[in-house]
């Protein structure tokens, strides 16, 4: 019967081979999704967190952890991590308790449990019985250690990278201390959060929104860019609307921030920091190029005259200027 057919049968052995070329065996249980965004059990504070990863489009370079800023989202900054997955590197991230799509409160987040003022010990003493596990540098290691094993197509993943790190404002300053206590082996700090002001977006302007607990914290603030005729990558709102509602977090803030003008930097940690124009409302630049100056000298310190506070989402000659120059760098460090 077989032997009648001898075409039929050739036909159908090739297109088996085809098929069986082009769909490898488990080929849909081994390739991860190129984006990943889910709610994650962080089991030491009994609540679900929205995190994940993006993945590199090119070889894999090496991988980043990307700290955000206060009422931020990690859905707000696309553009910043396609340009790096563009060149080869993937990027870790999540939100904060009470921002994005985290539960729990911001108010409750802490960039260090511990602080040496007094002060400011008096003033969170009735609620600060928190561990480690409620700052942010920590929560940062626990989605590191959750996503650094994901292998892309060629097999590659991130337990041989380089711990690179990316802070924003007040990412900035966490990701600060990540360096000065060696758990980055290197770092970009994008307006960093280490001389923050104390009226910040709108109530630069008009203080009584600060003490009305109105909407201090917008986008005009954040950046110049208008995003016409181009999609605005603010996909989130922001949350919370001002640092006068999560007095504790902004009170935390304000005293790692002091503290760290004493932390000396060691040389062999590398680091990149791109700092807004004095028009920046949510960060003192000329106060953060002096202690940069004085605690990290090897830190190479772009600025960016004019500039807001968002310099990733700015108008584009600044975005892009930072898009290559964080590449640039992060080049500068894996090839190493």
């Amino acid at each position: 019967m077989l032997k009648k057919y001898p075409f039929v049968i050739s036909v159908v052995f090739l297109v088996s081979c085809s098929s069986a070329l082009r769909h490898p065996a488990n080929q849909a249980q081994t390739l991860p999704a190129a984006e990943m965004l889910e709610m994650v059990s962080y089991p030491q504070l009994d609540l679900k967190m929205r995190a994940g990863y993006s993945l590199e489009t090119s070889d894999l370079k090496g991988c980043v952890l990307y700290l955000q800023g206060l009422a931020d989202s990690i859905r707000n900054h696309k553009p910043y991590f396609s340009r790096l997955n563009a060149a080869g590197y993937r990027v870790i991230f999540f939100d904060y308790m009470g921002q994005g799509g985290s539960e729990g409160s911001m108010n409750n987040t802490r960039v260090q449990v511990e602080l040496p003022y007094t002060a400011t010990k008096q003033m969170l003493k009735k609620y600060d019985t928190y561990d480690k596990h409620y700052e942010i540098p920590e929560q940062g290691s626990f989605f590191w250690q959750r996503y650094k094993n994901v292998k892309n197509h060629l097999g590659q993943d991130c337990s041989q990278s380089k711990k690179l790190v990316i802070g924003w404002s007040t990412g900035g300053l966490s990701a600060y201390r990540m360096a000065y206590e060696k758990r980055a082996d290197a770092v970009i700090l994008i307006a960093p959060g280490i001389h923050p002001k104390k009226m910040v977006g709108e109530s630069a302007k008009n203080w009584g929104k600060m003490i009305l607990l109105q909407q201090t914290i917008t986008e005009p603030t954040l950046t110049r860019n208008k995003f016409e005729h181009v999609a605005n990558p603010h996909v989130d709102i922001i949350k919370p609307k001002s640092p006068a509602r999560v007095p504790r977090f902004a009170i935390n803030l304000v005293g790692v921030a002091l503290h760290s003008e004493n932390w000396k930097i060691d040389s062999t940690i590398p680091g990149q920091v791109f700092l807004s124009g004095v028009e920046d409302t949510y960060v003192d630049r000329d106060s953060t190029l002096q202690t940069l100056a004085n605690n990290a000298p090897h830190f190479k310190v772009k600025s960016y005259d004019g500039a807001l506070h968002e310099l990733d989402n700015e108008i584009p000659d600044v975005a892009n200027d930072v898009y290559q120059e964080s590449i640039r760098f992060l080049n500068s460090v894996v090839e190493k």
